[in-house]
């Protein structure tokens, strides 16, 4: 039987704590509105543009994630415990609800991570989006999730422990060892990372032989080869690049973005060792809890009689922290970099679409027990086999909601 104590890596005062997770979730948001990074996006680019370069850095941040995470679990820095814990049950409602969320995502037009920082930075289709999924959340909590917890319950179609029977390393070795999680590490990260890599020189080449076939091809060729700068030029652009960057002239590339978020999950990884919160666990519950609160202003206490909220969380912890601190990361870079503006779509019939898409994200990531954030992405962090399962039915879901906009919307 694995180890199941907690194991704290930092033992520091919880204002520490709280304040690192502060800072995770300003990077999170900053960066992310920086790189317009949007995961919905990356998926929709594959289907409509049939360009794979965005959906490449998706892969190498979750290569990079797995990567981080299990080195410093196969070297003995953070407790094997700390990576499998928030392994969660899989089950039928992983792959239903990550298609419902790909699909009410792609309705309405971002994922939970661009929602947040685009309504930040001003986009009332995304505020009406967060409503939507915070509506979402209640009609999950009580339409779905009584009958959902029974199946988890009774392990139809589920599994009923999660933890450490869902990771990897013991699934294939059936051990936990240093060597189990340093194989597997490898074993899960590399590939994506090369996958990611290639799929983005892929779309590169492709659309440089397309700009070459629209132009005359031998100067095409005798530019791309010839040698145009000397180093010391290169060396200036670089400067300057480093220059424009930093203070905010431009965004940042994707590949810039991908490092920054993948660095910042490590960061969490490490500092929430021992706490039991060591991942990016943010955007996916907090919209509903956010609705509950509101209610409760009117005197509605939705936890007395309503069971999903009967497990909901405080209303100070560190996923609301690090979602306030996204939105307050993102509203910084957008305002500093000028990008902040109230922005109301001309096609009003948007902000309908964004509230049904957001409704149904809601009730996806309630299913699926996280979004893309909370649990894709964190889940190739932990070496486990949801994300895997979330990321086929998110592309699923975003594939159906394209046809279905190309058709009648």
């Amino acid at each position: 039987m694995p180890s199941m104590v907690l194991q704290p890596v930092l033992q520091e005062s919880w204002a520490l704590i709280y304040g690192l997770f502060a800072l995770s979730g300003f990077i999170l948001g900053w960066a992310a509105q920086r790189g317009n990074y949007c995961f919905v996006n990356a998926m929709t680019s594959i289907f409509t543009a049939k360009s794979y370069e965005r959906f490449g850095a998706l892969l190498i941040l979750f290569g990079l994630s797995a990567l981080g995470s299990g080195l410093l679990v196969a070297f003995g820095v953070i407790p094997a415990f700390d990576q499998y814990y928030y392994n969660y049950f899989a089950g039928w409602y992983i792959l239903v609800g990550s298609i419902i969320f790909g699909f009410g995502a792609a309705l309405a037009g971002g994922c939970n991570l661009s929602m947040l920082y685009r309504a930040a930075s001003g986009y009332v289709q995304n505020w009406i989006e967060l409503f939507g999924m915070m509506i979402g959340t209640y009609v999950f909590a009580i339409g779905i999730w009584p009958f959902q917890l029974y199946t988890m319950a009774n392990g139809i179609l589920s599994t009923t422990n999660g933890g450490y029977v869902e990771y990897l390393p013991y699934i294939i070795f059936h051990s936990i060892s240093n060597m189990s999680v340093y194989i597997t590490t490898l074993v899960v990260s590399l590939p994506l990372i090369f996958i990611g890599i290639y799929l983005q020189q892929y779309t590169k080449r492709k659309w440089a032989i397309s700009s070459s076939l629209r132009i005359n091809l031998p100067a095409a060729r005798a530019y791309y080869n010839q040698n145009i700068s000397t180093s010391g030029e290169e060396k200036v652009s670089l400067t300057k690049e480093i220059k424009d960057l930093i203070l905010l002239r431009k965004p940042y590339g994707t590949n810039l973005t991908t490092i920054i978020l993948a660095l910042d999950l490590l960061l969490v990884f490490i500092v929430g060792a021992g706490y039991t919160f060591n991942y990016l666990v943010i955007t996916s519950s907090d919209g509903g809890r956010f609705f509950e609160y509101l209610l409760m202003l009117g005197n509605v206490k939705l936890f007395l009689n309503t069971p999903w909220f009967n497990d909901s969380l405080p209303i100070v912890d560190p996923s609301t922290l690090m979602v306030i601190m996204l939105c307050i990361g993102a509203f910084s870079a957008s305002y500093l970099s000028g990008d902040f503006k109230i922005r109301i779509p001309r096609n009003k019939s948007r902000l309908l679409i964004g509230f049904g898409g957001g409704m149904l994200v809601g009730i996806g990531v309630r299913m699926a027990l996280g979004c893309n954030v909370g649990l894709m992405w964190t889940n190739f962090a932990q070496l486990g086999y949801d994300g895997i399962i979330f990321l086929f039915g998110m592309l699923l879901g975003v594939y159906l909601a394209i046809k279905v906009q190309e058709r009648w919307l």
